[in-house]
């Protein structure tokens, strides 16, 4: 079921447009869409982290990181040994099964705080001054999308300074890279141009991009264009991703 269609318009002549703090931008002699907008910091718990680093270690933690993440999938594979001794256990059998399960979802979420706690030592080590926990973002992180014929390819840079040495320091990564189709061979019958109001002439001219734009959001961008005048226009849907 869809949750969100809007569709973002290039006039003839214009050959860039901002909507809901996004910045859409076209390249017409090669139809490369470029998309940026703002991030959102990183969520590390900042105040937490110095003190675990300090009073166990990397090692240490890494160790625990890895055993909890071990406990935390532990369940499944007892779960069936559960269901045979089910008679045995008689009435203690789903307070044993509620305990073990809570417990893997506990075992879980301490694993993905000392990993974040791990990534943060990791990024926040200054290689200037060498000193831990050092780097601190100034700014929110760009967040650029590049659509071409072939790839769709999404990057963020972010931003941080040294709170000791005053170093500033860039951190890109690529976030997703997907395999795109070719120009399409047979278009859509086509739509009105809202260009030029001829009827049947804006046509979906390439195969669409598909991506997860979060862990419940799928995105898909469609890509239009006239046959009689230059107007382009795309259009974004949102779609949750189903669970079944």
């Amino acid at each position: 079921m869809g949750k969100d269609l809007k569709y973002v318009e290039f006039p003839v002549g214009i050959d860039k447009n901002c909507l809901d703090n996004c910045c859409y931008e076209l390249d017409r002699s090669t139809d490369i869409l470029t998309i940026t907008s703002e991030g959102n910091f990183y969520n590390f718990p900042t105040e937490r982290a110095p003190d675990i680093v300090n009073s166990l270690g990397l090692k240490r933690i890494n160790v625990v990181k890895k055993v909890t993440l071990l406990l935390a999938f532990s369940p499944i594979f007892i779960f069936p040994f559960l269901l045979y001794f089910r008679q045995t256990l008689g009435e203690f059998y789903w307070p044993f099964t509620i305990t073990l399960f809570l417990g893997g979802i506990m075992f879980f979420l301490i694993s993905l705080d000392l990993f974040d706690i791990e990534s943060y030592y990791k990024i926040s080590k200054c290689k200037k001054c060498n000193r831990d926990f050092a780097y601190e973002e100034i700014k929110k992180p760009l967040v650029k999308k590049i659509s071409t014929y072939d790839d769709y390819e999404e990057t963020e840079t972010r931003y941080f300074k040294c709170k000791y040495c005053n170093d500033e320091d860039l951190k890109i990564k690529s976030l997703l890279k997907s395999s795109k189709s070719r120009k399409r061979r047979s278009p859509k019958k086509g739509k009105t141009c809202k260009g030029c109001g001829r009827r049947f002439t804006l046509i979906e001219y390439r195969y669409p991009d598909t991506y997860l734009e979060s862990f419940d959001t799928r995105r898909t961008i469609r890509h239009y264009k006239c046959k009689n005048c230059e107007y382009i226009e795309i259009s974004m849907k949102d779609e949750a991703v189903s669970t079944d």
